[in-house]
């Protein structure tokens, strides 16, 4: 049995958690570090853009100055994502071998999903269910969103898992094209997105949900998650990225 890191970092700035995604993956790709299951949480709140996204069209930038939410840009692509204290992101870093994989497929994102869809059973959602192209739905809502990137022999797949969610203050963040806030409107979202508040009708602990992601991954790839922090080349490397990344 293969043993991978799993790699909590605690609660960091949006500037960081890209800048080590970006570490992460790249190092990973030359052959340096571990494979890795990373946990990761952001504080301050804040708002991520994907790879392509252009930030005047995607974030009111105003209010989320005004609210002290921080803006970044994902090293993945997709559309702009909320954060708050209460989600949790996982991701996966590894060598594509492992997988026997060149290019990203359908098959990967299943696979790479499916223990987070045996997570949420051990949460007590059974009805959780993989939706291609990769996102994980229960009873058509979706819970986690998910989105991958490359570099050289790697890749990095990630999601979200929705704690519980603030359709307020994400409709604001965000340039939905909602002008004005109406019950409707936030009718609206919840009609297409969940989270494990609103459907267990309680917030499980942190720990017990990093207990179920990290039982649901080693039993669907196989292998043995050992805690362990950055190697000193990861560290090296993210003092270099988190100051391109605050920039």
């Amino acid at each position: 049995m293969r043993v991978w890191r799993l790699l909590d970092t605690p609660p960091m700035s949006a500037a960081e958690n890209m800048a080590l995604d970006e570490v992460l993956v790249e190092l990973r790709g030359q052959g340096q570090g571990p494979d890795t299951i990373r946990f990761l949480q952001f504080r301050p709140r804040a708002v991520l853009v994907g790879y392509h996204q252009s930030l005047a069209e995607e974030v009111r930038q105003g209010f989320c100055a005004r609210q002290g939410i921080e803006v970044n840009r994902r090293v993945t692509g997709g559309g702009g994502l909320f954060f708050d204290e209460n989600q949790l992101g996982w991701e996966v870093i590894c060598d594509k071998g492992f997988f026997n994989l060149t290019l990203p497929t359908e098959p990967l994102f299943r696979a790479l999903c499916q223990p987070v869809v045996t997570a949420l059973g051990r949460l007590g959602i059974g009805n959780a269910l993989f939706r291609p192209r990769n996102d994980i739905e229960v009873d058509g809502r979706k819970i986690s969103g998910t989105g991958g990137t490359e570099s050289g022999e790697a890749f990095l797949f990630q999601g979200t898992m929705l704690v519980d969610f603030d359709v307020d203050t994400m409709l604001r963040a965000l340039r939905i094209p909602v002008e004005k806030l109406k019950a409707k409107e936030i009718d609206s979202v919840k009609e297409r997105v969940t989270c494990l508040a609103w459907e267990l009708g309680r917030v499980p602990p942190l720990e017990e949900i990093k207990a179920a992601v990290r039982a649901g991954f080693e039993a669907h790839l196989g292998i043995r998650l050992e805690p362990a922090g950055l190697t000193p080349e990861e560290s090296a490397l993210f003092e270099v990225k988190r100051e391109l990344f605050r920039s």
